[in-house]
């Protein structure tokens, strides 16, 4: 198997949606802040589809939102510690607030910050990777989408 087919399968796999508690990877979002410095927090991944979208929630008073809606260029990093791979994806960030997108990421671990899929404080932050940096069976592949 290819290095971005399993890099794809690893992150379809490392989402609340899929495994439902945390599992063995980590993920990170990189975004700029005011004073254009990068910064870098954990976060989970709701939901993906593989290369196409990656599916992170966060509350309208959050620094993650404030900072995608002031620059949408992101980096996100999926590291997995059972296989010992990294994936860096770089792209944009759109933010959706629209119900039947928040209906469809919606996982009831969500329910510890916001009270449903309706609730109007929380949006979902879909990430488009556009380049990728993967570490994956001892070695590294780049390149774009």
């Amino acid at each position: 198997m290819d290095s971005l087919k399993k890099a794809e399968e690893l992150i379809n796999k490392s989402t609340m949606f899929t495994v439902s508690e945390l599992g063995t990877a980590d993920w990170v979002m990189a975004l700029t802040d005011d004073e254009g410095y990068p910064t870098a927090s954990m976060i989970t991944a709701s939901r993906a589809d593989g290369f196409k979208w990656i599916a992170f929630c966060t509350l309208l008073d959050s620094n993650k939102y404030k900072r995608t809606r002031k620059d949408p260029r992101t980096c996100v990093y999926l590291f997995d510690k059972e296989s010992f791979s990294g994936v860096s994806l770089t792209g944009k960030v759109e933010i959706r607030t629209d119900l039947q997108t928040k209906k469809h990421i919606w996982y009831d671990a969500l329910g510890d910050y916001s009270k449903n899929p309706e609730d109007d404080n929380w949006c979902v932050l879909m990430f488009i990777p556009e380049r990728y940096n993967i570490f994956i069976d001892g070695r590294s592949v780049t390149g774009t989408f």
